[in-house]
């Protein structure tokens, strides 16, 4: 291995570090209710942890700046799963989950209006069937009004929102923004390609086929680029999906969580799965009881309702 490539291995190793680092203490600090108040000892391990990661990134920009580097901080996240590189949220702290619940639950339906997917297969699978037809040399009388109607169908997809460039917190990357940056990032990726299938559908098949005399091969060239683009449409649609639902779980399943310290009061609750290995404030233990049914005959997990049940909830718990 080369010395340049063994430094910059390392460069983002010390990059990845001071990240993790900075979600920890992030972590600890807003699980807790907040930054510390002024109160010895929370005080002087608030401020030491804080000064930590202030020296680490102090140390790391040094080294990228004698090197010359300046890694974004999309190169130095972690490594993440193969559709968008998105790490599940499940291992952040179960008081951390439930105090940003409601924010992270209201972006994922920002980012997943209606069903993405099925739209974009759909407009792929129309695709698909029309370059049968052109590769046959047939072409049905209605079939550039159907193709308005695909590009009019797949505009949903660039309704949704502009990618998010949220600054890092001052003592690292809080937990809502690890949601925004996930959804954000598929989001792009998909918007990209739409945007890219969408003029490709507009500006070159649609003029084709309004010619008179119509190229057909010139047609089947450009409709097996569009099904192409629509494809990889479809898999960026269903990576951004898989991160929806990741922050779905990760709101929503408590079940063996260590809730004590959480501050309940304003939080909605409604939807939370949970057993009875899972430890409520005790305050609240009898509320959700009452308030909570099974979600699952025989498995043991409960899930928190609306209204509060006065009579005892049955559950193989």
């Amino acid at each position: 291995m080369s010395q340049d490539r063994a430094d910059e291995q390392l460069d983002l190793l010390l990059a990845s570090v001071h990240k993790q680092l900075g979600v920890v203490i992030g972590d600890a600090l807003m699980g807790s209710g907040g930054p510390p108040e002024l109160h010895d000892p929370d005080l002087a391990l608030g401020r030491l942890l804080a000064s930590a990661h202030r020296q680490t990134a102090y140390a790391v920009n040094q080294r990228l700046a004698v090197g010359g580097k300046r890694f974004t901080r999309r190169q130095m996240r972690a490594p993440r799963g193969p559709a968008c590189g998105w790490a599940p949220l499940a291992h952040r702290p179960a008081a951390v989950r439930l105090k940003y619940r409601e924010d992270a639950l209201r972006v994922a339906r920002e980012y997943w209006p209606g069903d993405l997917a099925r739209i974009l297969r759909e407009a792929l699978e129309h695709v698909q069937d029309l370059t049968a037809e052109l590769e046959a040399e047939q072409l049905t009388r209605d079939a550039c009004r159907q193709l308005a109607q695909v590009s009019s169908r797949i505009a949903a997809v660039r309704a949704l929102p502009e990618p998010s460039h949220v600054p890092p917190a001052v003592v690292g990357y809080d937990y809502l923004e690890t949601v925004v940056d996930g959804l954000s990032t598929c989001a792009l990726r998909l918007t990209t390609v739409v945007d890219s299938a969408q003029q490709l559908l507009e500006t070159e098949l649609l003029p084709h086929l309004l010619e008179e005399d119509v190229s057909w091969l010139g047609a089947v060239e450009v409709a097996l680029d569009l099904v192409d683009d629509l494809d990889l449409a479809h898999r960026e649609a269903t990576a951004l999906l898989a991160v929806v639902d990741d922050v779905g779980r990760a709101s929503t399943d408590f079940c063996g969580a260590d809730l004590r310290s959480v501050d309940l009061d304003g939080v909605d609750l409604e939807g939370v799965r949970w057993d009875a290995a899972t430890v409520w404030p005790a305050e609240w233990h009898d509320r959700i009881w009452r308030a909570s049914l099974a979600a699952e005959t025989g498995t043991g997990v409960l899930v928190v309702g609306v209204e509060s049940h006065d009579s005892s909830v049955w559950a193989d718990i």
